[in-house]
């Protein structure tokens, strides 16, 4: 429509259905503009991704060094039995050295009649 037929048309048909139709779809929403391209950049990540994930990994030779690599021994109770008799050992050899140890009554004695003279003067 040229403008002077477009004047007399909205001058004429102030209301008119298809107009105001046409000039809905033609007002342009920044937020909705925003929305598409957000979107847009959305769904080529995506894409990038799932080709990223699809493609076939690249096969790596790894060399490994087993000159040094030892057999693997099984540790089961034999180890736990050795270990029991060693403890059990040291544990006698301590009660021993205990048993046998002189034991200290001169310094006990001299403490027990300090500590019970001690009572006697916070007594009086």
């Amino acid at each position: 429509m040229n403008r002077i037929t477009k004047f007399f048309h909205e001058f004429l048909n102030p209301h008119c259905e298809h107009c105001m139709e046409k000039e809905r779809d033609e007002k342009v929403c920044d937020s909705c503009e925003t929305l598409k391209s957000q979107i847009a950049r959305l769904q080529f990540e995506n894409d990038k991704l799932l080709d990223r994930i699809l493609e076939k990994p690249k096969e790596v030779e790894v060399k490994v060094d087993t000159s040094e690599l030892k057999p693997i021994t099984p540790r089961g109770a034999l180890n736990w039995r050795v270990k029991q008799q060693m403890l059990e050992a040291e544990d006698r050899e301590r009660a021993k050295l205990l048993k046998n140890a002189p034991i200290p009554t001169e310094e006990l004695e001299k403490e027990l009649d300090v500590a019970e003279q001690s009572r006697e003067s916070a007594k009086a």
